[in-house]
């Protein structure tokens, strides 16, 4: 009863998500293809004999709602779009599957990412005969945020942590450098001290490494893009993170992205770019151009940007000036009380972003 119930709830509520007017034609046709295998279930679990494994049918209803969470904060009035517009430019890099960002705007101090269940997409196919166009890209961020892309760049990291489990980067590090092999990591015991140890002890310590190496990987993955926003964004939300089993310390996470950001040998670093390579996938390089905004910015004017590179660059180097004027305002920022310097910058970025969007959306419709 309950899962019949379930499936028309969320068939519902998707019909409702499908009036609304704010929607992408991409993200149009992710619903409209939920909505089609939540009919396609709906009609299965309710066929005497149930014409589907019940196992599998709570399966497929779970990730649906899982999904579906990602897409009421998908409209104007929630959704950055600015922020997720640089973000599906960066994730387009990174695979050949059609990518879709989505979003939920959460009410706590926190970014994180969820991945898009692979058995879930293959059993949709396999059992109902559907096929989604587009993997999804499941982004959650702090509601105070929203409309602050600034305070946004951590969404960089978790897009890493999506490039990650796709692409089994970690994974695959860990055959062609075990935990007992190297390299070493920061505030772990040495390679040597893992391999030395009982067995129980060793799996244990390997799930350690993975958890830091994944880390590791997805701060690689924003200062690639975001450049020292990365670094300067960390270093404040949380500036003495002390090191975990899940995490390693703030202190060892910045020296990795001064390291890349300086090209300063990491082994790493090195270790990451083989895995990459043997992954068949582009290796780690700064992705951004730092757009001379001290001008446009100084007199509180948008700045131009001319590329996928200056978009990115517009982060580090709207962090930057941020910073520059919360220390020490010029001009006509001098008299700009310090919540007025932080809500103008963050929206000369959106604007800067949003005039890049029309310019390249009017680009696409005369230029098909």
């Amino acid at each position: 009863m309950l899962l019949k119930a379930n499936l028309r709830l969320l068939l519902a509520q998707l019909d409702s998500l499908s009036e609304t007017p704010y929607f992408t034609s991409q993200l149009d046709t992710y619903i409209r293809e939920l909505r089609e295998v939540l009919r396609a279930l709906l009609s299965k679990v309710a066929a005497q004999p149930m014409a589907i494994n019940e196992g599998l049918a709570h399966f497929i209803a779970r990730e649906v709602w899982r999904l579906t969470q990602f897409l009421t904060g998908s409209t104007t009035k929630q959704i950055p779009y600015e922020v997720v517009y640089a973000i599906g430019k960066a994730a387009a890099e990174w695979g050949a599957r059609r990518l879709l960002i989505t979003t939920a705007i959460v009410q706590e101090a926190n970014f994180y990412f969820h991945g898009s269940s692979r058995e879930f997409f293959n059993s949709v196919e396999r059992e109902l005969g559907i096929k989604i166009s587009h993997q999804p890209v499941q982004i959650a961020l702090p509601y105070i945020y929203r409309h602050k892309p600034l305070f946004c760049v951590p969404l960089f990291h978790e897009l890493g942590h999506f490039i990650d489990t796709s692409n089994d980067v970690v994974t695959t590090s860990l055959f062609s450098h075990p935990e007992n092999v190297g390299p070493d990591l920061p505030d772990l015991p040495s390679s040597e001290e893992i391999a030395r140890a009982p067995d129980e002890k060793r799996k244990a310590w390997t799930q350690v490494v993975k958890s830091h190496r994944a880390e590791y990987f997805a701060d690689l993955i924003s200062a690639a893009y975001v450049g020292e926003a990365a670094h300067g964004f960390l270093g404040e939300f949380i500036p003495n993170q002390a090191v975990s089993s899940s995490h390693p310390s703030s202190a060892s996470r910045y020296q990795l992205m001064s390291d890349f950001l300086s090209g300063k040998p990491n082994p790493i670093l090195d270790m990451f770019q083989q895995t990459l390579s043997t992954r068949g996938l582009p290796a780690l390089a700064v992705r951004f151009r730092l757009p001379d905004v001290d001008d446009t910015f100084g007199n509180v004017r948008p700045c131009k940007l001319e590329s996928d590179a200056d978009i990115f660059g517009a982060f580090a180097a709207g962090w930057g000036f941020l910073s520059r004027m919360n220390n020490k305002p010029t001009g006509l920022w001098a008299s700009l009380p310090v919540e007025d310097i932080e809500r103008v910058t963050n929206d000369l970025i959106e604007k800067s972003i949003r005039n890049r969007m029309i310019s390249e959306g009017w680009d696409e419709a005369t230029n098909p």
